[in-house]
């Protein structure tokens, strides 16, 4: 039986275009137009020996040569120029490869956040703190000492902290170092210096410290973290956490900003910055770094179920802190004016029961006697709808406004008693007591 050569190496052409790649294609058409030069006549090996032998380099081809031709970033590779490629040459991508720049681009931007993290890391620092609890209960001295019942006992918590200037200033937590008796602090270089607690504020859960040495003098060598522009931050941004988790000190963790101004019902100031890189217990009072390596946050917090990071953390942004430094220095606290008022936001519920004829504002329904609004002549059961003309629809509101005031300012409220119309107020402000002293919920 014979076979004529043009439908054997029309066969052959298309076998060989679905088996081999576009890299051996000099080849094929090499061995192609020597088939097509032989004679009609009975079928013999040389084409099938030509068509293994093709196969086989086909093959061999993908071995030796990867199909990708790209070259890490600063590589002194040459490139072959097309003309000078042989035919066993690497193939050309289907795609052309992203340029040079955007691939530089890429691998500076790892580089750099190692190289980051090296510069900020000696800025952050341990913190440890210790409370004396006393248990001693007036009358039972002598059954505590019977029994040998300790009469106080010592609590330790540890949290991060960083260091934002060469005068020893370290910002963490106030729950970090709440009611503490002594405060050490644990450099990155493992030198420890006591801390005093120079001033610190429950509801923004901030608090400020100054290191000390042995001497009574400021450390030196500090290598203090650079504050960055919290309202500049943007949802998905990368952000770095650093601090000290389950007292692994200096553990870094990366994640995105994942919403801002987000409240979570911690304070009436709550304006969190929220973010997905791990946070954990310890974690309290360390910095959120921006890729740039600015402090952008003051982690604070975790929303989990078993206390350890659940991709829910949410962190104070620095723009709030710094606005309290200057009074933390000068007071040690944060001069609040207050009302002296209990109040609760207008529901649909307390509308119905106590026939509000209104469904905004805030009802008053306690006043601490001889307090500003007291003596104003508020009363139980008034309902606060603004302060200096904004409307207050919650607590939180009612905090926020009075806040943007000091003491002994006077501000215009304005209130609805009864079935009268909505009167104005002036109040005489005052600065807030301790809270330990007053209800909670106080505004």
């Amino acid at each position: 039986m014979s076979v004529k050569l043009t439908a054997a190496g029309a066969n052959f052409k298309r076998i060989t275009t679905v088996l081999i790649d576009n890299q051996t294609s000099v080849i094929v058409s090499s061995c192609h137009r020597r088939l097509a030069g032989l004679k009609s006549g009975p079928m013999n090996r040389r084409p099938i020996l030509a068509f293994l032998v093709v196969l086989g380099l086909s093959f061999t081809g993908y071995k030796l040569f990867p199909k990708s031709n790209w070259v890490h970033a600063g590589s002194s590779l040459p490139a072959v120029a097309p003309s000078e490629a042989s035919p066993l040459s690497p193939p050309s991508p289907s795609s052309a490869p992203p340029p040079a720049a955007a691939v530089a681009t890429s691998y500076a931007y790892y580089d750099a956040l190692p190289d980051m993290i090296e510069r900020v890391s000696p800025g952050v620092v341990n913190i440890s703190s210790v409370t004396v609890i006393n248990y001693q209960v007036y009358g039972m001295d002598q059954f505590m000492r019977l029994w040998g019942m300790p009469a106080e006992r010592k609590q330790s918590s540890l949290g991060s902290g960083f260091i934002i200037d060469q005068d020893g200033y370290v910002i963490t937590n106030n729950h970090v170092v709440e009611q503490a008796t002594e405060v050490l602090v644990t450099l990155p270089d493992k030198r420890q210096f006591k801390a005093k607690i120079v001033g610190k504020d429950e509801k923004m859960d901030l608090a400020l410290l100054q290191l000390w040495d042995s001497n009574r003098k400021i450390p030196a060598n500090l290598k203090p973290v650079v504050i960055g522009n919290s309202d500049l931050v943007r949802i998905g941004e990368t952000v770095v956490a650093v601090g000290n988790p389950f007292g692994l000190q200096n553990t870094v963790t990366r994640g995105i900003i994942s919403a801002k101004n987000r409240t979570i019902g911690l304070g009436p100031f709550d304006n969190f910055l929220q973010t997905d890189a791990s946070i954990n217990p310890g974690n309290s009072g360390g910095p959120l770094f921006n890729i740039r390596g600015e402090v952008i946050g003051i982690n604070s917090a975790i929303h989990s179920q078993t206390g350890q990071s659940s991709g829910l953390g949410f962190a104070i942004p620095t723009n709030e802190a710094v606005k309290l430094l200057p009074d933390l220095k000068r007071y040690g606290r944060i001069p609040r004016p207050w009302l002296g008022i209990l109040g609760e936001k207008i529901s649909p519920q307390l509308q119905h029961y106590y026939r509000i004829p209104t469904e905004k504002g805030v009802l008053i329904f306690n006043l601490v006697q001889g307090a500003p609004s007291d003596r104003a002549g508020l009363r139980q059961g008034d309902i606060l709808l603004e302060i200096d003309g904004v409307e207050t629809n919650e607590t939180n509101d009612v905090e926020k406004l009075l806040a943007k005031h000091k003491p002994d300012e006077v501000v215009t409220v304005k209130v609805y008693r009864g079935n009268l119309k909505p009167r104005e107020i002036k109040i005489q402000l005052e600065e807030l007591p301790r809270l330990e002293n007053l209800p909670r919920g106080i505004l």
